[in-house]
Formats: C-alpha cells, structure tokens, sequence
C-alpha cells in the first residue's frame, strides 16, 4: 500500500473555509469551540460527503476544481448552520471555549 495516499472529505475543507469567512464577517454571535463544532456538523448533515483518495501533492488541485462546482450551496448551508447555532445555543455563555 502506498503511503503518500491520503482520503479527504473536500465538502469539510470547504465548509472550514467558508466558517471562517463568515464568521470574520459577523460580530453577534457565539465563537467558541462548541459552536464552531455544532456549526460544522449541521452545515455537514445537509450537504453531500465527496471523498476523493490522492497524493498530497494532488489535493489543492482537487479542492480548486471542487470548489467551483460547489461553493455556493456550502455558504447557504453554512450561514443556515450559524443561524440554527445563534438561536440555539448548546452552552451557557460562561462555558464558551475560543476557537
């Protein structure tokens, strides 16, 4: 087995990104680790899982043709998961761990 081979799930790359954005851009919410984690994992439940098995070196590549295909489903789904996440808060604003 080859062990330069690594499998990614490029839909998490791209929500990752597209979290960070958004949140660089909003000031009235939750930042924390829980939220961040709960974010991810809404925006994750609603969008399709692409898996691709590659070299490392092959990976940008991959993500840069992904991306264009994609892109504006995962911000929908994103900025749905942070709303979701503002209004329902999973922890009281005393546990909030920063990112």
């Amino acid at each position: 087995m080859q062990n330069n081979l690594h499998l990614k799930n490029y839909t998490e790359i791209l929500i990752d990104e597209a979290i960070e954005k958004l949140w660089s851009e909003m000031e009235d919410i939750c930042k924390c680790q829980r939220c961040y984690y709960d974010t991810k994992a809404i925006a994750l439940n609603h969008l399709p899982s692409k898996y691709t098995v590659t070299t490392k070196g092959e990976v940008y590549t991959k993500i840069n043709n992904f991306r264009n295909q994609i892109q504006v489903d995962v911000m929908k789904e994103v900025m749905k998961a942070i709303m979701t996440v503002s209004e329902h808060c999973s922890h009281n604003p005393e546990e909030a761990v920063k990112y």
